[in-house]
């Protein structure tokens, strides 16, 4: 038997929620018992794991979010209201994970208690709507209705209650999706953002809204656009200046759909009408005497052509409203050319504006209108026919004259209405009067500006969709507009974020100098605010590079790679290509790996400072990657040539790190690497060969020269390689050197013999021969045992410390001292630690070169390590001195130099001086950011590095102190002052902490509680 499907109720309805549903369900909740905080926290424990496991039956994790808002319910009275809190953060991640989840029982529910905790408690729990806001959109996007709608009212309670910068800055970000669905949600939460934060919160952010505004008003999809003009609508509503930039940015059509949507809040009065019996409406005195039904009325249009939704502007004046914050309209009723246009009687009416440009007092006086045409038409409505015929009006009478209605009429009024309609037919037959309804609608004054191009070149969100056109006249156009939008230095992060999209995918879809010309422009504007974008923009240049054939782009492309090169930091590029180097998803064929290699050599031999560290997590793997590269039988032979070059590039920048880093490898790749070395010193010499008519005769001095380089640069390697070993006290004996200076030729035969770098023009052959140069090596384990020697070249590189007439000059005595550190060759700290000490101090305070002061910083972060207990004595100055460096320089390098020396001085220096200093300038007046920022970083180390019997003495002092912090006015300040006072707890505990913390207010102590607790999660999951 078939089943006969029920036809009551709509089908579409019951498989959505909306908010009203989400309100009515808070309460749907199983009783609780609830006497302290201890029932609580055991009934999140047992929620824990059942909320967690994904592969758990529905109908308990159901009744577990149930029964957390029945906790939250009958909780009121009984528990403070910070501590619920804090056990409801303890669900942070079992919250996202149901509301990720593919049941709709369980989303359903999940959003619920979401909703219903940012309800009951809203910014205090912000940190749980902000981890469920993004899982909420994207369920936004799923087909299933009721899992949809749950995710889009989840996210519009968020967004309602949640005002944060975290909040806004995810909202927007869907604003580019490709789902219209994500867009449409968009733009519902941004009428909910315009309609309840505050304006404090608002106003920060009130460009961004405009800006998403316009983008959902111009939007492919209808419905977007509909949620755009509501959002618009409330804007106009609170922030009418605001509106008004809005509505001046869009096109004419656009402008033209806000004007009606402003007529909708009238539509209800008269659609409230229409549902009215029609005798009623007649009862209402629509059977009035023959002019009150208008034949004018008629005759301008066919009853067929008349789209009522339309009717519902009035012909106004406009007059200000008293006490009204700002010039607003109100609506002064008149008469339309002697005679009611109404169909009953009644005069329709719409409380707005009829502007005659921006709503200002100047253009707020009452006026009169007479006209021929229907109120409120427009172009949207049903078009008008110029031709209208004798045949149709007759075809509409003949349509009244069979209506239930005209027959239901008395026979006067049917002669009445047919009177009417006879005179219709009479004007319709005339010429037309009626050129056009526009003129009718309220327009506001476009002030035009002469015609730049066929686009504003100040729309971003308009160049950046002509960039996306199919049309690609459209696209070559707003390519050539985006040179000039990117050279705008006042962009919005979601502007930039934008741009860099729109840059990323025209790279990979078209090659043209216009494109790179927009991306150079966009370098050299915003290179500081670029960091994010430089990984993916360099992975795209790099392919565009290996697949470009026309030589004037490749220069172009080239140019640009230097243009970034010269803009970004050193560091941070390093950084960015080694995790390239590494990324598993974005990867490059053997040509772009090529382009990428050739970018990191050009890094570190022309813009890498000589000494720079890089000896890190990132550089280890892209290393053992190249060397994977290198071994490829397919492209090995392609590759291992600008595999060498880097790796002699390494090796000159820093030789110490370079030492570091391959202490950690594999025999087979630290011979590959010492091979590699040997080979380039041999090429170098061979660079350096006389002319073909004197080769004869200086063939065997080149070849002794050669040797005794070989011989000089092995026996130096192997003294780098050792250096580690030699600073812990294990000193290789002679069978270790001999095997590591002998490469095993058997373990690399594989690899097939080096090949020397051959270069094919004299810039190529001069930048070599420079890298070369920079190859030579200046070990000084030699000075180690021969203290006279070792003296005298102390007292040389110190007096060019202090002495010196130009900062090169400083640099070369500063690098020198450094590399003995690194290497342990310093021994005669007794005679010399004060004099290099001096020095060090002298380069902090009165040196002009920001690398020397780098390099300066390191020197005293070894000299700490080395030798701290002579350090003792010089506490104060030290530690000032290092903070006065970072305050008086501008540069940020600097600034993460002496973090790191201040975290060695910290660790290794007497406490209680430390301590001194750092109540010192934490509670000096005013406030200096720079300072403070530094000490409480080193305090923070400090409490994370020392045990915790040694802290606790010393904790009433840096306390308060830290709190105190926590008060001050900089962002960036409060911030360390949080990550200080959360080590503080996590060494010292709760019971020292407690008396101190007592004096923050329940926000801060809450996001204190937070961090405390994540921070005890973590090392909990690590040590399982």
């Amino acid at each position: 038997m078939k089943r006969v499907p029920s036809r009551t109720g709509n089908a579409a309805g019951a498989c959505t929620v909306s908010k009203t549903d989400f309100i009515n369900s808070f309460s749907d909740v199983p009783a609780t018992t609830v006497h302290s905080i201890s029932d609580v926290k055991s009934k999140i424990d047992q929620a824990l794991p059942i909320l967690t496991k994904s592969t758990e039956d529905w109908t308990k994790r159901n009744n577990q979010l149930k029964i957390i808002r029945s906790l939250i319910i009958h909780s009121e009275g009984v528990v403070d209201r910070s501590q619920l809190l804090q056990q409801l953060l303890r669900l942070n991640d079992a919250l996202e994970m149901s509301v990720k989840d593919l049941r709709s029982q369980v989303l359903r529910e999940a959003a619920i208690t979401c909703s219903f905790i940012v309800e009951k408690f809203g910014n205090d729990a912000h940190a749980i709507g902000e981890t469920v806001f993004n899982a909420a959109m994207a369920q936004t996007a799923v087909s299933t209705k009721i899992m949809a709608t749950s995710g889009a009212t989840l996210s519009l309670f968020v967004a309602q209650y949640i005002q944060t910068k975290q909040i806004f800055t995810a909202i927007a970000s869907y604003s580019t999706s490709k789902d219209k669905n994500l867009r449409r949600q968009v733009a519902h939460l941004i009428e909910t953002v315009v309609a309840h934060w505050s304006d404090q919160r608002k106003n920060p952010f009130m460009r961004q809204i405009c800006e998403l505004i316009k983008a959902a008003i111009n939007d492919a999809d209808s419905e977007t656009r509909i949620a755009g003009r509501k959002a618009f609508a409330k804007l106009d509503e609170l922030h009418p200046t605001e509106a008004e930039k809005v509505f001046q940015s869009v096109d004419a059509s656009k402008q033209k759909m806000l004007r009606a949507a402003d007529a909708a809040s009238s539509n209800a009065s008269i659609s409230s009408e229409r549902s009215l019996p029609m005798r009623s409406k007649l009862s209402a005195g629509a059977m009035r005497p023959a002019p009150n039904i208008s034949a004018k009325f008629l005759a301008q249009r066919s009853a067929s052509a008349i789209d009522t939704k339309q009717i519902t502007r009035p012909m106004t004046g406009s007059v200000m409203t008293p006490g009204s914050k700002y010039a607003r309209p109100a609506t002064v009723r008149t008469t339309l050319n002697k005679v009611d246009t109404s169909p009953g009687g009644s005069k329709f009416t719409r409380p707005a504006a009829f502007g005659m440009g921006p709503r200002t007092s100047s253009n707020l006086r009452p006026k009169t209108v007479s006209t021929n045409s229907q109120p409120g038409s427009r172009n949207a409505s049903p078009p008008r026919r110029g031709s209208t015929t004798g045949r149709e009006i007759q075809r509409e009478k003949s349509n009244l004259a069979n209506s239930a209605f005209f027959t239901s009429l008395p026979h006067s009024e049917q002669l009445k209405l047919q009177k009417a309609v006879n005179e219709a037919q009479y004007q319709l037959r005339q010429p037309s009067r009626n050129e056009d309804d526009e003129f009718l609608l309220p327009k506001r004054q476009i002030v035009k500006s002469p015609p730049k191009s066929t686009m504003d070149l100040s729309k971003v969100d308009a160049v950046l969709r002509a960039c996306a056109s199919s049309s690609a006249t459209e696209k070559k156009e707003g390519i050539k507009a985006l040179v000039d939008v990117c050279i705008d230095p006042n962009l919005s992060d979601v502007e930039l974020k934008n741009i860099g999209n729109t840059i990323n995918r025209l790279l990979s879809d078209i090659s043209a100098a216009s494109v790179l010309d927009a991306v150079s422009a966009y370098v050299q504007t915003h290179h500081s605010r670029l960091s994010d974008w430089l990984k993916l923009g360099l992975h795209k240049i790099f392919t565009r590079k290996a697949t470009e054939t026309l030589p004037n782009m490749k220069k172009q492309i080239v140019a640009v790679l230097e243009l970034i090169l010269a803009s970004f930091d050193r560091n941070h590029q390093l950084n960015t290509v080694c995790e390239l180097i590494i990324d598993p998803i974005r990867l490059l064929n053997p040509k772009g790996r090529l382009a990428m290699l050739d970018y990191l050599n050009d890094l570190l031999c022309k813009h890498m400072e000589r000494g720079s560290s890089f000896n890190t997590k990132q550089m280890n793997s892209a290393m053992r990657k190249i060397f994977a590269w290198m071994t490829d039988q397919k492209n090995g032979q392609m590759l291992a040539p600008i595999c060498e070059k880097v790796i002699c590039s390494l090796f000159s920048v820093n030789a110490a790190d370079f030492s570091s880093l391959f202490n950690d490898f594999d025999a087979d790749y630290r011979d590959l690497a010492y091979r590699i070395l040997q080979a380039h010193g041999h090429s170098e010499h061979q660079n350096h060969v006389a002319p073909k008519h004197a080769v004869e005769q200086n063939v065997a001095n080149e070849e002794e020269c050669v040797r005794t380089n070989i011989s000089q640069t092995t026996a130096q390697i192997a003294d780098f390689v050792g250096q580690a070993n030699r600073r812990m006290g294990n000193v290789l004996g002679a069978v270790q050197r001999s095997n590591i200076v002998s490469p095993p030729h058997q373990k690399l035969a594989s690899l097939g013999p080096l090949r020397p770098i051959n270069s094919q023009n004299g810039e190529d052959d001069y930048g070599l021969n420079e890298s070369f140069d920079r190859l030579k090596i200046n070990s000084t384990m030699h000075l180690a045992e021969d203290t006279t020697e070792q003296a005298a070249f102390v007292q040389e590189k110190i007096t060019k410390m202090t002495e010196a007439s130009t900062p090169a000059e400083q640099n070369e005595g500063i690098a020198a001292m450094y590399n003995m550190l690194c290497e342990g060759s310093f021994t005669l700290w007794e005679q010399n630690f004060a004099k290099l000490l001096l020095a060090v101090f002298e380069v902090l305070s009165k040196g002009k070169s920001v690398s020397n002061k780098k390099l300066a910083l390191r020197v005293l972060t070894k000299m700490c390590t080395a030798q701290a207990a002579r350090l003792f004595d010089s506490t104060e100055m030290a530690m000032c001195k290092v903070l006065d460096a970072a305050v008086h320089s501008k540069d940020d390098t600097v600034i993460v130099a002496a973090d790191d020396c201040l975290k060695t001085l910290a660790t290794h220096l007497p406490l209680a001086k430390v301590v001194n200093v750092a109540k010192l300038i934490l509670n000096e007046e005013p406030m200096d950011d720079t300072r403070m920022v530094l000490i409480l970083k080193m305090l923070t180390r400090l409490f994370e590095g020392l045990p915790a019997d040694e802290l606790a003495p010393v904790v009433d002092e840096i306390a308060p102190c830290a709190i105190r912090a926590y008060d001050a006015p900089t962002s960036s300040v409060r911030k360390s002052a949080v990550y200080c006072l959360v080590a503080m707890v996590n060494k010292v505990g709760n019971k020292l902490m407690e008396k101190h913390l007592q004096r923050l207010t329940g926000n801060k102590l809450n996001l204190i509680q937070v961090y405390v607790s994540r921070a005890m999660s973590s090392s909990s999951h690590s040590h399982v």
